[in-house]
C-alpha cells in the first residue's frame, strides 16, 4: 500500500473523501432538493428521492406438460391453475392444468380457450369462455364451459351472445358476470345471469380489446381502455357504465390506461372494501413520454397515487417495458405492476399502500401528504421466462407460467414456471440516492483512480510484477475457462440432469454466472442453454444409434429433456432433422 506521503496519493484520496462526502449528502435528506424533470411525471406525484432497488429471488418450479401461451392462470381453490391457451406450431390447445403435490396434472378441457378469458366464481366453479376460434390467433368464438376443480373435469353448457376473443369478465353477484371487450369483432356488453343464458346488455360507446372492468359502490361497472378492438390506441377519455351513461375523465387526457395484450380479471386490482362500500382499484397509467403512473379510482372518481419516489423507467440504462395490471395483495396492502426490459431483466414494481386516506385527502399538496411507497424488485436476465400476467400466491409472491419469449414468439411458446419470492426481500441495492449523482460520483472516482495509476505507474512497481514467477497470480485464460466448462458437463454426464442450471456450472467452477455467459459467447457463440442442449442432442443420437426401436418419449427423458416438445425442438434446432428424420438418414449412410 502506498504511502500518504506521496503527493499524488494525497490528492488522490483527498479527491476520494471529497466526493464521498458528496454522496453522503446526495443520500440524505436534505440532499433531496434536485428534481430531474426528465424523470418527474407530475410534481405532487412524487419527491425527488430514487426508488429502493431490491433483486429479487427467482424459483424455478416443474415445468408445464405443455408449453402454452394466452392461457389463463388463477387459483381454483388452492390449486393454481392454467387453462387453455396456444401451444407449439401457434395451435390452441383444450387442456388445462393443474398443480398438486409438487407437480402438474393435465386435464381435457370441452373446447381450446386461446386468448379467451377465465373469471373464478365465489361459488367454486370457475366460467371459462371465448377465445380465437383457428391457429395462429384468427377469429372469435361463443364457446363456454365450466369448470369444476373439485371433479377437474369442464362441462360445456352454453354459448356467448357475442363471439369474442381478448375480452374480460368480472362477477357482480350471485355468480352473474360481466362480459366486455373483443378483437377484430363487434364490441358490446352483454351479461351472464349466472345460470345457463348470456344476454345483450347495451352498446358500448368506444369499443376495446382487454378492458379494464371496475365494480362501483352502486353496483354498475365502469369500463376503459387503451386499445380498440383493431389494436389501435383509443384516443379517448370516455369511460363508459353498464347502466349509466358514458363519461369523460380529463385525467385520461394526459395519462393513457397501461394497454396490454391479455385477457385478465380486473378484480385482481381491487384494494377496497366490499363490507365498507369502498370500492377502489390501481391502475397503470402511462403519458406519451411512456413515464408509468399509477391511478387510484374510486367508482367514478380518477386520481393520480402520490408516491415516495419516481417510478423507475430505465434504472439500468434499458427501459423497462411494464405490461401488466396492478396486481393486488390486500392482506399487506401491496400491489405489484410487472414489466421487462430488452435484455430479459423483469421488474416487479412494488406499491405499499398500507394507511392510505380513507378520502380525497390524497391528492393534497402539502409538504407533509401521505405517499404510497415504492420499491422495484428485479431479476437478472431471464430469457426463458414468459411474458404473461402473473398470479398472487396465498404466501404473498408471484408465479409466472409460460408464455413468450421476448421475441414474441407465439410459435414457440414457454413451459417454464418461476416463482418470485417479492414477499422475502434481499438487500438493498440502491436506495435514496438520485440515480444522476451517482453516476457522476461513480465517473469521477473512476477517472481520478485512473489517472493516480498512469501518473505511479513509472514511480512505483506493481506489486504482481515484484513477486516471483512461481508467486504471481494466474489468471485462467478464456478457453481454459471454456475446457472447464466442458470438462464439468461430461464429468459424470452432468449435462443430463434435467434441472442443471447456469448457477450450478458458476458455483462449482468457482466464478460468476456473467463470467460463464461471456465465456460461452466469446469461445463458442452459443448460450448455454444451447451448449447443455447440444450435448443432450449427441446423446440421443447415441441412444438412436445403439437403440434404434427405443420409444422417443424415452429416448427424450435418458437424454435429459423435461419434455418430448422440448427434445423434439432442440434436435431439429442442432440437427436440421427430426430424430426419426435423422435416424433414417443414418441408417442409410451406414
Amino acid at each position: 500500500m502506498y504511502s500518504l506521503k506521496h503527493g499524488n496519493g494525497f490528492a488522490f484520496h483527498a479527491s476520494l473523501l471529497f466526493f464521498c462526502a458528496i454522496f453522503v449528502i446526495c443520500c440524505s435528506d436534505d440532499g433531496n432538493k434536485a428534481t430531474d424533470h426528465r424523470q418527474q411525471p407530475d410534481p405532487t406525484l412524487a419527491d425527488t428521492t430514487a426508488c429502493p432497488l431490491v433483486k429479487v429471488n427467482a424459483e424455478r418450479l416443474p415445468e408445464l406438460n405443455i408449453p402454452r401461451a394466452g392461457h389463463n392462470m388463477f387459483y381454483a381453490g388452492d390449486e393454481l391453475t392454467v387453462v387453455g391457451g396456444h401451444t407449439i406450431g401457434f395451435k390452441p390447445t383444450a387442456t388445462a392444468e393443474y398443480y398438486k403435490d409438487g407437480q402438474w396434472h393435465q386435464l381435457p378441457t370441452e373446447y381450446p380457450h386461446d386468448n379467451g378469458l377465465a373469471v373464478p366464481l365465489t361459488a367454486g366453479k370457475v366460467l371459462l369462455a371465448g377465445g380465437h376460434s383457428e391457429p395462429i390467433g384468427i377469429g372469435q368464438s361463443y364457446l363456454v364451459e365450466s369448470y369444476d376443480p373439485a371433479s377437474h373435469t369442464c362441462t360445456g353448457f352454453s354459448s356467448l351472445y357475442t363471439k369474442r376473443t381478448l375480452a374480460q369478465g368480472i362477477e357482480l353477484d350471485s355468480g352473474r358476470v360481466v362480459i366486455v371487450g373483443n378483437h377484430f369483432h363487434h364490441d358490446a356488453i352483454e351479461l351472464f345471469d349466472g345460470k345457463k343464458t348470456f344476454s345483450l346488455v347495451k352498446e358500448v360507446a368506444v369499443e376495446r380489446m382487454c378492458p379494464y372492468i371496475f365494480r362501483t359502490s352502486d353496483g354498475d361497472v365502469i369500463i376503459l381502455g387503451a386499445h380498440d378492438t383493431r389494436y389501435q390506441p383509443v384516443g379517448s377519455s370516455t369511460v363508459d357504465r353498464m347502466k349509466g351513461t358514458p363519461f369523460s375523465v380529463p385525467l385520461l387526457d394526459e395519462w393513457q390506461p397501461m394497454p396490454f395484450e391479455r385477457s385478465f380479471s380486473s378484480d385482481v386490482s381491487f384494494i377496497g372494501d366490499e363490507q365498507e362500500g369502498d370500492y377502489s382499484y390501481l391502475l397503470p397509467v402511462v403519458n406519451s413520454d411512456r413515464q408509468l403512473a399509477i391511478s387510484l379510482v374510486r367508482d367514478t372518481v380518477f386520481t393520480l397515487l402520490p408516491t415516495d419516489c419516481v417510478i423507475p423507467m430505465a434504472p439500468f440504462g434499458d427501459s423497462i417495458l411494464y405490461d401488466s395490471p396492478a396486481i393486488a395483495d390486500r392482506q399487506v396492502q401491496r400491489a405489484y405492476v410487472v414489466g421487462r426490459d430488452i435484455r430479459d431483466r423483469y421488474y416487479f414494481l412494488s406499491i405499499d399502500y398500507a394507511q392510505m386516506p380513507a378520502d380525497n385527502a390524497i391528492t393534497g399538496s402539502q409538504e407533509k401528504a401521505w405517499h404510497a411507497k415504492l420499491k422495484l424488485f428485479y431479476t437478472d436476465p431471464m430469457p426463458d421466462m414468459g411474458c404473461t400476467i402473473p398470479v398472487l400466491t396465498p404466501d404473498g409472491n408471484l408465479l409466472i407460467t409460460g408464455g413468450v419469449n421476448q421475441s414474441h414468439d407465439n410459435f414457440a411458446p414457454l413451459s417454464t414456471v418461476w416463482l418470485m419470492h417479492v414477499n422475502s426481500e434481499a438487500p438493498v441495492l440502491a436506495e435514496s440516492c438520485s440515480y444522476a449523482w451517482l453516476w457522476v460520483i461513480v465517473a469521477v472516482a473512476l477517472l481520478s483512480a485512473l489517472a493516480y495509476i498512469i501518473i505511479n505507474r513509472k514511480r512505483h512497481k506493481p506489486i504482481a510484477e515484484s513477486l516471483p514467477d512461481s508467486q504471481a497470480p494466474a489468471t485462467p485464460s478464456d478457453e481454459e475457462l471454456m475446457q472447464r466448462i466442458c470438462q464439468f458437463l461430461e464429468q459424470d454426464q452432468h449435462y443430463l440432469q434435467s434441472r442443471l442450471r447456469l448457477t450450478d456450472v458458476a458455483t462449482s467452477l468457482n466464478i460468476s454466472v456473467s463470467t460463464v455467459t461471456n465465456v460461452l459467447a466469446q469461445q463458442r457463440g452459443t448460450t448455454f442453454a444451447q451448449l447443455v442442449g447440444e450435448y443432450r442432442v449427441r446423446h440421443a443420437q447415441q441412444l438412436l444409434r445403439e437403440q434404434p426401436d427405443m420409444k422417443i418419449v424415452i429416448v427424450s427423458s435418458q437424454a435429459g429433456f423435461t419434455s418430448e416438445t422440448t427434445f423434439f425442438r432442440t434436435f431439429k434446432a442442432v440437427t436440421g432433422l427430426s430424430p426419426r428424420e435423422w435416424l433414417a438418414q443414418y441408417n442409410e449412410q451406414n
